[in-house]
C-alpha cells in the first residue's frame, strides 16, 4: 500500500519549470545557442551543472571549470529573476488540493527536486508547510536520473521504497524513480509531443484512491 506521495516541484506542483526553461534559452542565447525543446527536455530535471554539459556538447571551444561554474551562477541569476514573480497563483492546477487531501487520509507527502532553489520556491509560496519532507540539489551529490534524491526522501520519512509513490514529468525523473524501486506516475511535459496521452495537471487524477489501497 502506498504510505508516502513524492512529488517532483517544476511541472507537477508549480508552472516554475517556464522559469527554468527562459532561464536557459537566455543563457544559450548569451552562448549563441540555439535552445531547441528536445535538448531542453533533456535538461530538464538534471543538476544545474549537468545540464550546462549538455547544453555545451558539440561546441567548437572548451570551457574551463571557472567558465562553467560562471554560466551556473548565471543561469541561477536569470533563474531568480523569474521566480521572484512566482506566488500561490503559479501553482499547477490540482497541485494544493491534492497535497492536502494526501494529509487529511494520512499520507505522507514529500518534494524530491534537483533544483538547488526548490525550497526557497516552497517558502515563497507558502506552501512548505504541507510537506514532512522536502530534498533539493542543495542536499544530493547526483541529480536524476540517479535515484539518489528519491532515495533520501524515503529515508527521511522512514519508509520503505516500496511504499512511495512518484509523481513526476520528465524522462530523466520516471528513470530515478524506477531505479529507487518506487512506482511512478506522470504527467504530460510541455516539451514533449504527449504519445502516451498523459495527465496534464495533477486536478486529472485522483490520488485519494490511495487511501483505499485501489489500483490508479
Amino acid at each position: 500500500m502506498i504510505q508516502a506521495v513524492i512529488f517532483n516541484l517544476d511541472g507537477v506542483l508549480v508552472c516554475s519549470d517556464e522559469c527554468h526553461y527562459h532561464a536557459w534559452t537566455q543563457l544559450a542565447h548569451e552562448q549563441g545557442i540555439n535552445l531547441q525543446p528536445e535538448l531542453y527536455l533533456k535538461m530538464a530535471g538534471l543538476k544545474r551543472m549537468d545540464s550546462i554539459r549538455i547544453l555545451l556538447q558539440g561546441r567548437d571551444r572548451t570551457y574551463t571549470a571557472q567558465e562553467m561554474w560562471a554560466l551556473g551562477v548565471r543561469k541561477n541569476d536569470l533563474f531568480n529573476e523569474q521566480i521572484d514573480k512566482l506566488d500561490q497563483e503559479s501553482l499547477l492546477p490540482g497541485a494544493l488540493e491534492t497535497v492536502i487531501a494526501m494529509k487529511n487520509k494520512g499520507i505522507k507527502t514529500a518534494v524530491a527536486s534537483s533544483s538547488e532553489n526548490a525550497a526557497g520556491i516552497l517558502r515563497q509560496l507558502r506552501i512548505d508547510h504541507w510537506f514532512d519532507v522536502v530534498v533539493d540539489g542543495t542536499q544530493i551529490e547526483k541529480g536524476k536520473p540517479d535515484p539518489e534524491v528519491y532515495l533520501a526522501a524515503a529515508r527521511k520519512l522512514c519508509m520503505p521504497t516500496g511504499d512511495c509513490l512518484v509523481v513526476e514529468n520528465t524522462p530523466a525523473g520516471e528513470e530515478g524513480a524506477r531505479l529507487a524501486g518506487m512506482r511512478c506516475m506522470m504527467l504530460a511535459n510541455p516539451y514533449e509531443p504527449n504519445e502516451r496521452h498523459l495527465p496534464s495537471t495533477l486536478a486529472e487524477l485522483d490520488l485519494t484512491l490511495l487511501a483505499n489501497d485501489q489500483e490508479l
